[in-house]
């Protein structure tokens, strides 16, 4: 590995071409100093006579404010010929610059991964340290509404996150974090000094109790700094404009919740810690905006998987190991294989065993039916627990079951559900393309992607489709016997369902209309169309009518 003091260094240069000089700012890691330069023709001077330096034997943080502040206030030390605009424009242009300076500088510093690693937690607690007194200084100067300096502001937040989050990570005790992350400590001790120079002697002292505390107090107000007031805030559009230092509004979420901005956040582990603290007000709060701000991002996975979290966290049961989330695309395909798995197999098969057949969908019906109880009785009645409610997109199911209402009790669709499979397959397919068709449009128009929005208007649309299914399954079984009895015997005479069943065709292949045991049955042909025109009819209305994302809590 070489020394550091081999590896080059970076420097932000500045020109104003009025007084033909150029203005050089440099922090020398390997040195732990932050330099001022000027070159007014004859090469470059030091602006100040002493070079600040992260030494707590040497300097202090005020010194580094002091050196910013006359900078901005005394433009003789530019130039004899300068005057209080030039210095205001330099100082402008370096509050704008020094942010994607020093990103780019870790950005180097981590990928080439020349210095050693005690060097790089130097320079972690340098950069959060020179952010927050650049930050002060934005607040106290009042240049904050200026052009660019908002954003230079936001990209503070986000490199004082990162830097404090990866000295959490490298300077906290395990235990401490444990303890913290359990809820079983309290980082608040009155005695902590939290300013910038607190902060910087406490990383000095040695004191390893302090740097935990301080650490991660320091570390969690970031954290919300930047995730709440920034990146949740739609507000403002700093990740849309040409030139953002960011990535897209969604990447840099995932990177402040996500230990490791992993695309998923299957178990409370994958979470950051500040967003694990039980009972905490401030992780429930922001944990309610994650799950809204997800389902308007159709991201059911990980919306379900964040409002799991936050359920467990307002209980104070939080199970490390627990799978938050099973809301995938192969699930709701599984799911929807293990549905259909009894008709499509006596439509294959049911001569050889009939009562088989009509067991397996009568118990497929019962089943359906005991889990609505369950949850209804049990969960909502009981338990008061609402969890799986609210991450199965409870605005889908509602379309749906309003879709069902205009269709459920008209003889028309009834006896249309009595015709050849190949007329029920091809209206079946249309509706379900024409409705993936519009959950795409609304999804793509908001997040631009065309190849991300599809994959999760096919998820929404699969999930939709499961619900329309058991929505279906179960009102069909109920009061399904009446309006098939009564559109599908022939002549005048209602039969009853046992010899209606005897007489009728099969749907497709050797599979009955009415499959099941009395009182237990089940009628695939009325399932199978219903389910997509009830969702084309749901979502249909839904798009036509709210202006709101399909996915929008109830």
């Amino acid at each position: 590995m070489a020394e550091p003091a081999t590896i080059g260094l970076e420097r932000l240069e500045l020109r104003l071409e009025r007084l033909q000089l150029t203005f050089r700012f440099t922090y020398a890691f390997h040195a732990r100093e932050v330099r001022f330069e000027c070159d007014s023709g004859s090469g470059f001077v030091r602006m100040f006579p002493e070079t600040f330096s992260f030494h707590a034997e040497r300097h202090d943080p005020a010194e580094l404010y002091l050196q910013l502040d006359d900078l901005s206030r005394k433009p003789g030390l530019f130039s004899p010929r300068a005057n209080a605009r030039d210095s205001e424009v330099l100082i402008a242009r370096l509050v704008i610059g020094i942010p994607r300076y020093l990103e780019q500088l870790l950005n180097r510093l981590e990928s080439e991964g020349r210095i050693a690693d005690t060097a790089l937690t130097r320079v972690y607690e340098d950069v959060a340290l020179l952010g927050q007194i650049l930050s002060r200084f934005m607040g106290d100067r009042d240049v904050r509404e200026r052009p660019g300096i908002r954003l230079a502001g936001f990209h503070l937040r986000k490199l004082v996150f990162r830097c404090l989050n990866e000295l959490v990570r490298r300077r906290v005790s395990t235990e401490y974090l444990s303890a913290y992350t359990r809820g079983t400590i309290d980082p608040v001790d009155p005695a902590d000094d939290l300013s910038e120079a607190g902060f910087f002697y406490t990383m000095e002292s040695g004191d390893q109790d302090a740097v935990n505390r301080s650490l991660i107090r320091l570390a969690e107000r970031s954290f919300y700094r930047w995730l709440e007031d920034v990146c949740l805030d739609e507000d403002n559009h700093v990740f849309e404009i040409e030139n953002s230092p960011f990535e897209d509004r969604e990447s840099e979420v995932r990177r402040a919740v996500g230990v490791s901005g992993s695309e998923r956040v299957l178990r409370p582990a994958d979470l950051t810690p500040f967003l694990c603290r039980p009972g905490n007000r401030d992780c429930l709060r922001v944990l309610q905006k994650l799950g809204r701000w997800f389902l308007r991002q159709y991201d059911i996975d990980y919306a379900a998987a964040v409002i799991h979290h936050g359920d467990d966290m307002a209980r104070g049961v939080v199970d490390p190991d627990r799978v938050l989330s099973r809301h995938q695309t192969r699930n709701y395909l599984a799911a929807l294989a293990v549905l259909s798995a009894p008709f499509l197999a006596a439509s294959v098969a049911y001569e050889r065993a009939p009562e088989f057949f009509d067991l397996m969908c009568s118990a497929e019906l019962l089943v359906a039916g005991a889990a609505v109880l369950w949850f209804l009785l049990y969960r909502f009645c009981w338990k008061r627990d609402l969890t799986f409610f609210h991450t199965s997109v409870p605005r889908v199911m509602a379309g749906i079951i309003v879709g069902y209402l205009p269709i459920f009790f008209i003889d028309e669709v009834w006896a249309f559900s009595n015709r050849s499979w190949v007329i029920l397959v091809s209206v079946s397919i249309l509706l379900g393309m024409v409705t993936l068709l519009y959950i795409y449009i609304e999804v793509q128009r908001r997040l631009g992607d065309v190849d991300l929005a599809f994959a999760r208007a096919r998820q929404i649309f699969l999930l939709g489709v499961l619900q329309a299914f058991g929505i279906g399954l179960i009102i069909t079984g109920l009061t399904g016997g009446l309006m098939a009895s009564r559109n599908w015997s022939p002549g005048d005479t209602a039969l009853p369902l046992e010899a209606l069943r005897d007489v009728m065709p099969p749907f497709i292949g050797q599979l009955p209309r009415i499959v099941g045991f009395e009182p237990f049955y089940t009628f695939p042909a009325a399932i199978f169309v219903m389910t997509f025109m009830s969702f084309f009819i749901g979502t249909f209305l839904q798009l036509l009518w709210e202006d709101i994302p399909i996915t929008e809590p109830l």
